[in-house]
């Protein structure tokens, strides 16, 4: 794979993750009341910590593979 083909590589693997960022705009998702939300979920047995861990993980899980594709697409 020449330079120019590792440099095309890469770039598509930006797009992919700027993609990917844009997915939830905030017009569409709003951001809640967090201080309410944790209220309701810690009434029902589920931390705020979890579900805003669980989403992270989930975000950078998908990020990762779309790193790490790009990589192996380009030899490394």
């Amino acid at each position: 794979m020449t330079d120019e083909e590792k440099i095309d590589a890469l770039r598509a693997t930006l797009h992919q993750i700027v993609q990917w960022c844009d997915a939830y705009p905030r017009n569409v998702f709003i951001t809640p009341d967090l201080v309410k939300a944790r209220k309701l979920l810690n009434a029902g047995g589920v931390s705020l910590d979890a579900i805003s861990g669980d989403a992270m993980r989930h975000c950078l899980e998908g990020v990762g593979q779309i790193a790490r594709a790009g990589l192996k697409a380009t030899g490394d």
